[in-house]
């Protein structure tokens, strides 16, 4: 879907379904490089900033979420003197928000478009960015209700699943971050035509979103880790237990076993006949499992 929002001579044109027809008209009207075009239509691009005289191109990766899992979007925009063009999924919810609100409203258009291209851009770029911070909250929630019921219940059908599906976010959030940590770093350092010095201020504000979300990360990731290894160790513990009880069983029952296996064998034993033969048999393997047992209490492995 495109759409365009104009203050005096700023213009935001969003697209959130780019097609090759809307796009060569927009390559015609501004000129944009053939390149910078199939990077568009491509939507499988590395983090980049390409500078050219008239305009500067990015590509930046943004997380949304998406039924419990987080994903990355890619965001293509290519600003100039005087617009602000930008490209996308139409899997972004904040963007989509951000829009509206400037469509709507003529005192937010002036204060998002009225200082020019580049804090449009900011603005932009900061809303996508904070959208990282409830993401954060989510797994980090999600880790404390694992972590409790690792500690407090017994029941942890299901936990190992939760706590990968935890990693696997962390993993994706991390992927997406990374990159984009160096990009904005670079874009400060850009064509002051188009971000000029006193909007540095501005991309240092989301550069240190990104880092604090970085820094979450780190700590998010390092407990999903230590709840992993301690669930690796209960289950441990528990096929241990499990195994321990079987074994005494076996050892317990392995004598009995022989016992009744001699005696019914089909030739002469002792006591055979006795008439109490089976009171006598029975007395002497409660005898060897008491005995047994009592040496496995003694040995302190029950």
């Amino acid at each position: 879907m495109s759409r365009t929002v104009t203050y005096k001579d700023i213009i935001w044109h969003d697209d959130s379904d780019p097609q090759e027809k809307s796009l060569r008209v927009l390559q015609e009207q501004y000129g944009f490089h053939e390149l910078d075009v199939e990077d568009v239509l491509s939507m499988h691009e590395r983090p980049k900033i390409e500078e050219y005289p008239d305009y500067l191109f990015l590509v930046f990766h943004v997380p949304y979420i998406q039924s419990g899992r987080i994903l990355k979007e890619e965001v293509n925009v290519f600003l100039g003197s005087n617009y602000v063009v930008s490209f996308h999924q139409g899997k972004i919810s904040a963007l989509d928000r951000l829009w509206h609100t400037i469509h709507e409203s003529e005192t937010v258009r002036k204060e998002y478009m009225e200082r020019g291209t580049g804090f449009l851009l900011y603005e932009i770029m900061y809303v996508l960015f904070q959208e990282g911070f409830p993401m954060l909250d989510d797994i980090t929630t999600h880790l404390r209700r694992v972590e409790t019921e690792l500690f407090e219940s017994e029941d942890q059908v299901d936990l190992l699943r939760d706590i990968l599906k935890l990693r696997r976010n962390i993993i994706t959030m991390r992927s997406v971050l990374s990159p984009q940590r160096t990009l904005i770093a670079l874009l400060e350092h850009k064509n002051k035509k188009f971000i000029p010095d006193e909007l540095e201020l501005y991309f240092d504000d989301i550069l240190d979103a990104i880092e604090r979300q970085w820094s979450l990360l780190e700590m998010a990731k390092e407990m999903s880790e230590a709840l992993e290894a301690t669930h690796e160790a209960w289950l441990s513990h528990k096929t241990n237990v499990v195994i321990r009880i079987l074994t005494i069983f076996s050892v317990t029952l392995l004598p009995l076993t022989v016992v009744a296996g001699f005696y019914g064998m089909n030739i002469p034993l002792p006591f055979q006949q006795h008439p109490s033969a089976f009171l006598l048999m029975s007395a002497l393997m409660l005898l060897i499992v008491a005995g047994s047992l009592w040496y496995f209490w003694w040995k302190r492995w029950l």
